[in-house]
């Protein structure tokens, strides 16, 4: 499969994969189960992503919709306890930099859109999963082989931090496993993505129909680049977040790789034209961020 990007959505049951091969121009939506993960999680899955990818090697890109780790671990020594917690993650910090440098203020105006990002939680609020009463069995199983031996020591009690980031661990998970079989895997931020895409402001999720139009028409032309117009027809919502994952070029700038999907060439060097000296002094920061890869 060399040339091929796969795109990775990041639920709590299941990964959608939208695996673009560059040589045959085709697009392949595959899912994942996480369903029956226990002892050996990451291995286990790893089997399963081969299985649904056959011929998966070290010459893919992949490309995932998820946090590679807690923010107060180190991904390279899981073990390495940041004391204190950063608020933050260095990389999130710098995108969110560089987001406000690439759109700028539209027409000489004082408005600069910005970008949030939901901030990753700390390895105790993981931790938690591996003993809950009201925990999913396969979430709970990479909890106890992620971060076991970091458990806190509060089995079967109380949930902090609510269930919406649960899911990372799915993510974590995947990210080893990809590791397990070779492949080099860059975080990735599809709403960043559709906001880079979008001709005009991104309508919030609140709105539901114009937003679901909008994210619709991007992912559309999306396809329409990649001579596939009627591809995006047949995605389900959840599907069009792995979509344009898969979509994108590599620009380098200095010693950093900086994946840019879903962006026009045209606008990606105006943009680069504009901005290309703020990002790579922006970028230079992500150089002093051990173990993290950013994926715009």
């Amino acid at each position: 499969m060399g040339g091929s990007f796969i795109g990775i959505d990041v639920g709590e049951n299941f990964l959608d994969l939208a695996i673009l091969d560059t040589r045959a121009r085709t697009l392949v939506l595959k899912r994942v189960a996480l369903d029956g993960l226990n002892g050996g999680a990451c291995a286990t899955l790893a089997g399963r992503i081969k299985e649904v990818v056959p011929g998966v090697d070290a010459h893919v890109s992949v490309l995932v919709d998820s946090p590679r780790w807690p923010r107060d671990l180190d991904w390279s020594n899981p073990s390495d306890k940041r004391d204190p917690a950063p608020r933050e993650r260095e990389i999130d910090v710098e995108l969110k930099r560089i987001f406000s440098l690439l759109m700028g203020a539209p027409d000489g105006k004082p408005y600069k859109p910005g970008l949030a990002m939901f901030p990753t939680p700390r390895y105790d609020y993981f931790t938690q999963w591996a003993d809950a009463v009201a925990g999913k069995p396969h979430l709970s199983a990479i909890a106890k082989e992620l971060f076991g031996a970091l458990s806190n020591g509060n089995a079967c009690g109380p949930i902090h931090g609510g269930t919406f980031t649960r899911f990372m661990l799915a993510g974590f998970a995947t990210y080893r496993a990809l590791e397990g079989l070779g492949i080099d895997a860059f975080e990735s931020y599809p709403d960043l993505q559709l906001r880079l895409s979008s001709p005009s402001a991104l309508p919030p999720k609140k709105r539901h129909t114009q937003a679901l139009n909008a994210r619709r028409d991007i992912v559309a032309s999306l396809a329409r680049d990649l001579d596939l117009p009627e591809l995006w027809m047949r995605l389900t919502p959840r599907r069009w977040r792995s979509r344009p994952l898969a979509r994108h070029v590599r620009i380098n700038c200095g010693r950093s790789a900086i994946l840019v999907k879903g962006v026009s060439c045209s606008r990606w060097m105006k943009l680069r034209r504009a901005a290309s000296r703020r990002v790579t002094s922006a970028l230079g920061a992500l150089d002093k961020t051990p173990g993290y890869r950013a994926s715009v």
